[in-house]
């Protein structure tokens, strides 16, 4: 039975995300391929990628793969990692691959991420690791407190010794697109507007702050799904561009010192965003409760929590003895912690809660490495030596089935 470890594996490395996908082999510091998670689809034909899921064609609907933080759409799962491979003119039955799941993943999950790797794509070998435990590891850390601000979900999970503490999982389905729909409802309901995506932009001339796009449509005709998600990637363009945390929980209409910043969008509509849309979006990420106004139907009963009250809660659930190592070791993962002021804001709210504890928030040094951290992570453990003893070989799947991967999966 062959075994699997070091730097001469090239393990290919996994984290599908609700919102990005990141691929790449094992020992390299940054994942070959970064794209989208949402795919389009047209009858049974695929496009996936960043430019093939974001052309217009006529009845392409556009389709995610989790909810909640596990996979739903299994057939999209599938074309991910077809793409991957692609992305990394990788041949999948070459390389041992593994695979980063959510913290509250379940066996019936498990087993079917192994059965397609297994079975579909005719993987060597597979390992499945939470995503916690790959992003600690992505800091150098064996004990940490990871907080994960991704695309749909937050989550605040324990690691201990490299194990993810099941106790201290904590998550909600509230996350960086949920910023990026509140800005969306803010821009039509004061002022008017909503951003017309590239595929629809013949010709276009410049207009006076605040005032409507002047331009020439191409007359395309998108499903509202395809449309809601160009617009999304818009409104993460204008998030990454303009929004910032404030160090205080902000008050309704509340001023700053700071001058507006401006932004225009591709179809010409500039603004000059003061702190309705600079700083009110991200406020939510804290205080949902009060800023989360658009909220879609799958949330409109949910008891929301801001980021540092879960990170107490999961902190909390832990054992009394470990809980002043994990609040020295706060690992900040996922794209929606890049917010310019968020980490000030979390370290202050936490200090508050846990007066007399010291705090400390780490997190990658570049911004890249904190939205793909836990790639990092698998990265880094996927090319130790001494991972070898934890793939399942193909060999071990044939002959024990999906039991064992329960059993070294964990």
């Amino acid at each position: 039975m062959p075994t699997y470890g070091g730097d001469e594996v090239n393990a290919v490395v996994l984290d599908v995300g609700s919102t990005w996908t990141r691929a790449g082999f094992a020992g390299e510091d940054v994942p070959r391929g970064y794209f989208p998670s949402h795919v389009g689809r047209v009858g049974d034909n695929y496009y996936v990628g960043d430019t093939e899921s974001a052309i217009w064609r006529a009845e392409m609907e556009t389709c995610g793969v989790m909810k909640d933080g596990v996979v739903q759409d299994w057939d999209v799962l599938e074309r991910l990692w077809e793409h991957a491979m692609k992305r990394l003119h990788a041949t999948a039955s070459e390389h041992p691959l593994l695979v980063s799941e959510a913290a509250w993943s379940s066996s019936e999950q498990r087993t079917r991420t192994a059965e397609l790797a297994f079975e579909k794509l005719g993987s060597p070998a597979f390992y499945t690791c939470k995503a916690p435990v790959m992003a600690a590891f992505g800091t150098g850390k064996h004990t940490a407190l990871v907080l994960d601000v991704g695309g749909e979900n937050t989550s605040a999970s324990a690691v201990f010794e490299g194990f993810n503490l099941a106790k201290s999982v904590c998550h909600q389905p509230l996350g960086g697109e949920h910023v990026s729909r509140q800005l969306l409802d803010r821009f039509k309901t004061d002022y008017s507007y909503e951003p017309t995506p590239l595929f629809d932009i013949k010709h276009k001339a410049a207009v006076e702050i605040r005032k409507p796009p002047s331009i020439t449509h191409h007359g395309r005709q998108a499903t509202s799904s395809f449309m809601a998600d160009m617009r999304l990637r818009l409104m993460l363009e204008f998030k990454e561009a303009v929004c910032e945390v404030l160090d205080r929980p902000m008050r309704p209409g509340q001023t700053t010192s700071k001058p507006p910043k401006p932004f225009e969008f591709p179809d010409g509509f500039n603004v000059a965003a003061g702190p309705d849309l600079r700083y009110a979006g991200p406020e939510l990420l804290f205080n949902p409760s009060q800023y989360l106004t658009a909220r879609p139907s799958d949330l409109q009963d949910a008891q929301l929590a801001g980021v540092h009250e879960l990170v107490v809660k999961s902190i909390m659930a832990c054992d009394i003895d470990l809980r002043p190592h994990l609040l020295n070791s706060i690992v900040l993962a996922g794209g929606s912690t890049l917010f310019p002021g968020f980490a000030d804001r979390l370290s202050l709210a936490l200090q508050e809660m846990c007066p007399g504890s010291r705090v400390k928030l780490h997190s990658p040094s570049s911004d890249m490495e904190r939205k793909t951290s836990a790639w990092l992570g698998g990265s880094i453990l996927a090319s130790l030596g001494t991972f070898h003893q934890l793939w399942i070989s193909k060999a071990e799947y044939e002959e024990h089935g999906s039991a064992i991967v329960d059993k070294k999966c964990h």
